[in-house]
């Protein structure tokens, strides 16, 4: 820890003591309270990275004490443990990897209590990255008689979670209240094994209260559960479930201060196994706030990709591209808007040349009447000046204009070719999704479990990845019909590059086609090419190495290569 900033660390205890502080204050009731809480996540989310480092720094710590005490089997298993701990809302196959060594250990120790827990902590990895059947049939594995009375605990509590997670995945009438039932039967598990007033008691209580639909008898235990000291992860759960409450209650303040104090918590401590960002994101969406929704869904996509749910995954699906439609319809309304009010100051400011220029020769006849003929061929001058200036002042204007135009054409079109492409992919997605839906659910209703082999071996994920290069191709050469023929007019005949028979674009062609699109990122294109960032910056490299123009203006060249609308003249 003498490592760890000062500056840092004090940060990070003022985050949570305001967070803690937040919790009891009535004063957060109004909307500045909401602005303030807003913008402290706005502060804990630039600083996530620095969050993440501190995490790891931690985890380090953990796998330098494990290798001291190596040599100890107990030690040993209480190494694994911390560090599966310090994964398990962190990165998924981490937290996996070192649960099945704590397991080996377990084993070797011939510990029933330790096999057993690392029985339960397996399960929870499992149910956490969507992998909902084999986690449940691990935990029915566990031996509850030989766990305490905390793991018991835990046990029975994520048992009933797990249940209630699936039943809110299956969408099937007679399946969810199937799981509902035994999440519930859970929570009065562990109501009958713990004392009244007792913090397990009490979240058993909350938990069923809040599946049964109790929800004015819920808030008055997650009331009383603020007031127990736990730790940062059961803080942001019980947020989060408080403010699921306040929003079915229709206190929709509350609920979003809440689940703001869930997200605050859930980034500071680095948790990546979380829905309050994804949830907050679709809160402030469906209330029209759509720039904040598209910061934290993209927030929540990078923990998820870090994290690595399933199940996650899904559900962000299906809400990002409804609030990246609204974010650029917002952006086209601002260009609009700008054109407009550039094109009136740009009438205003003609219209007050012109009758200033008016105003001006009348005065100069009125008081110049004596010596009109003798300076008439100066006032001619004057005036073919002043319009000689207007005149190279309309041609820029008109230039710009124009440029301005044809920018907006080429958005335009790119905007509907890929929009239009982008939902006729989803479209095909779906369907495809609906039909594996269908064998699967056949599979299971028949119980021909073998089959699922045979439906995962027809899952040809490099095909389709094949496919989505295809489709890219086409559709980017139908706005740039000419970009490889003028990509190669900067090499040499040497250097030019040559492509194959049905060969549309190559893999060069490929990223310097998505800068042209405007993604120059190198983390981006290596997320959409399949690559890593290495091999992007390489590929980008060597290309800008072997053209004839120097490297610092190859983009600019790249972004000259026109579309379609470029090439056909601005009246048409």
């Amino acid at each position: 820890m003498n490592r760890i900033n000062r500056n840092y660390l004090f940060y990070v205890l003022l985050v949570i003591s305001v967070v803690q502080f937040s919790s009891t204050c009535a004063a957060f009731a109004s909307t500045k309270g909401i602005d303030s809480l807003k913008s402290t996540l706005t502060q804990v989310l630039a600083k996530k990275l620095d969050f993440d480092k501190q995490k790891r720094h931690h985890i380090a710590q953990l796998q330098k004490e494990l290798r001291l005490n190596y040599a100890s089997l107990n030690s040993r298993y209480e190494g694994y443990q911390k560090l599966y701990t310090a994964y398990k809302s962190f990165i998924h196959d981490s937290a996996y990897i070192y649960c099945k060594k704590a397991s080996e250990c377990a084993y070797l120790l011939k510990d029933d209590n330790k096999i057993n827990y690392a029985r339960l902590n397996l399960g929870f990895v499992l149910v956490s990255s969507g992998m909902f059947k084999e986690g449940i049939d691990t935990l029915h594995s566990v031996k509850s008689q030989y766990l305490d009375q905390k793991q018991q605990f835990e046990y029975y509590f994520f048992l009933a979670r797990s249940n209630f997670d699936l039943a809110d995945f299956d969408k099937i009438p007679y399946y969810h209240d199937l799981y509902t039932r035994q999440g519930l039967g859970y929570c009065d598990t562990i109501i009958h094994k713990f004392s009244p007033n007792s913090y397990e008691h009490l979240s058993a209580s909350g938990l069923k209260l809040l599946r049964s639909k109790q929800y004015e008898q819920a808030i008055k235990t997650y009331k009383q559960l603020l007031s127990s000291k736990v730790s940062y992860q059961d803080s942001a759960i019980n947020f989060s479930c408080l403010s699921w409450l306040y929003f079915s209650v229709n206190k929709p303040d509350e609920g979003l201060r809440y689940l703001i104090r869930s997200a605050i918590i859930d980034n500071v401590h680095s948790t990546k196994e979380s829905l309050a960002l994804v949830n907050l994101a679709k809160y402030l969406y469906r209330n029209g706030n759509t720039r904040e929704s598209f910061v934290y869904i993209h927030s929540a996509i990078e923990d998820n990709s870090f994290y690595g749910a399933k199940q996650r995954k899904v559900e962000i699906s299906n809400i990002l591209p409804i609030i990246e439609r609204d974010m650029v319809s917002d952006i086209e309304r601002q260009k609009r808007s700008l054109l407009i009010y550039a094109s009136t100051i740009t009438v205003l400011i003609i219209l007050v040349i012109y009758f200033a220029y008016i105003t001006s020769k009348h005065l100069k006849k009125l008081r110049i009447a004596d010596q009109l003929i003798i300076d008439q061929n100066k006032d001619l001058n004057i005036a073919n000046t002043n319009l000689l200036k207007i005149n190279n002042s309309l041609d820029i204007a008109n230039q710009s204009l124009t440029s301005t135009n044809r920018k907006l054409d080429e958005a335009n079109l790119i905007k509907e070719e890929y929009i239009g492409h982008f939902f006729n992919v989803n479209a095909d997605y779906i369907e495809k999704l609906d039909r594996l839906k269908r064998v699967l659910g056949k599979i299971v209703t028949l119980q021909q479990f073998d089959e699922l082999q045979v439906v995962i071996n027809r899952l040809d994920t490099n095909l389709e990845r094949e496919n989505f290069y295809r489709t890219f191709d086409e559709v980017f050469l139908n706005l740039f019909p000419n970009f490889v023929q003028e990509f190669n007019l900067l090499f040499d005949d040497e250097h030019k590059t040559q492509l194959g028979p049905g060969q549309l674009l190559n893999n060069e062609l490929r990223i310097f086609a998505l800068i042209r699109l405007g993604i120059d990122e190198n983390e981006t294109i290596a997320k959409i090419l399949n690559y890593s960032v290495n091999t992007i910056y390489t590929y980008k490299t060597k290309v800008k190495n072997r053209s004839l123009v120097p490297n610092e203006a190859f983009k600019e060249r790249i972004m000259t290569i026109r579309t379609i609308v470029n090439e056909l003249p601005l009246n048409q």
